[in-house]
């Protein structure tokens, strides 16, 4: 499966990827596998950006 949004990386298995976001004020969010049926298998978490 490949992704062309800019906002997502798809990372093989026992790989490595980096994916850069800025964030202009403090925020809780969410990320998730987006590959179906991942995000109900738990592949998901949180993420937490503080000033």
């Amino acid at each position: 499966m490949k992704h062309d949004d800019p906002n997502s990386v798809l990372v093989e298995p026992r790989k490595t990827a980096e994916l850069t976001w800025t964030f202009s004020k403090a925020t809780s969010l969410e990320f998730a596998c987006n590959i179906p049926g991942h995000y109900q298998a738990g592949m998901v978490g949180k993420l937490t950006v503080s000033q």
